[in-house]
């Protein structure tokens, strides 16, 4: 499996994380993200809250579904409390 770190994100997944992280008060720089492909379009995101070391895993096929539950994750607090 290939793994990629965040930077290397589509930039319109990259745009929509950021966009999520400033709604709830939070830097994307506040989280390690990367990605893992087995080659066949599916994708497993990690997502991992420097500090609390909180984590979450979720599948993302083609699109940005997940950024979706990522959202929901923060708001519910999954990653720790958030400001907004």
């Amino acid at each position: 499996m290939a793994t990629r770190p965040f930077s290397q994100f589509p930039a319109d997944e990259q745009q929509q994380v950021t966009q999520v992280c400033r709604q709830v008060g939070l830097a994307p720089e506040m989280f390690d993200i990367s990605d893992e492909s087995n080659g066949d379009g599916a994708r497993r995101v990690s997502v991992r809250r420097a500090g609390t070391d909180k984590q979450s895993v979720y599948e993302a096929g083609p699109g940005s579904v997940w950024v979706e539950e990522f959202e929901s994750d923060l708001e519910c607090g999954l990653f720790g409390q958030v400001t907004a």
